[in-house]
């Protein structure tokens, strides 16, 4: 190996460890580019009605990392869908405090069924008539998250 080489390529293996593992994040998708997840996992808060006139608009992020598992949303401790990577989906609530929690989704088997008990949760407050919009994300680490996006 010349001696220029052997010197610098724990240079290039951290420069491309750096570009992999920075690729691996998910990428934000407007809900309006996203594509609508199929009523088959839409599991609940999918009726419009006089009382539940708020709306959540949850879409999960473009990208490699977890494109094989669904992650699941739970809205005040129901699983309300099982989300694949690029979807989006509305939910009718009732308007006041939403407990919103994102994570792996418990129905997943094999290496989708790794880390089923992470979570990650947030409130959320939508008044009457209100929509508001999240997104679902994961860091290279695979760690899910939700947030608001607008």
């Amino acid at each position: 190996m010349p001696w220029w080489l052997a010197r610098s390529w724990p240079l290039m293996a951290l420069a491309t460890a750096t570009v992999v593992l920075g690729g691996c994040a998910t990428t934000p998708i407007a809900s309006s580019n996203a594509t609508q997840a199929p009523p088959d996992r839409l599991l609940a808060f999918q009726e419009r009605g006089q009382d539940t006139n708020a709306t959540l608009v949850i879409t999960r992020d473009q990208g490699f990392l977890g494109s094989g598992c669904y992650y699941s949303v739970t809205l005040n401790g129901t699983v309300a869908a099982r989300l694949d990577v690029g979807e989006t989906a509305r939910f009718y609530v009732i308007p006041g405090e939403i407990l919103m929690r994102v994570g792996r989704d418990p129905l997943g088997k094999g290496l989708c069924g790794l880390g089923q008990d992470e979570w990650t949760q947030r409130e959320t407050v939508v008044r009457q008539g209100e929509t508001k919009y999240f997104r679902l994300s994961s860091d290279a680490n695979g760690k899910t998250d939700i947030q608001r996006s607008e």
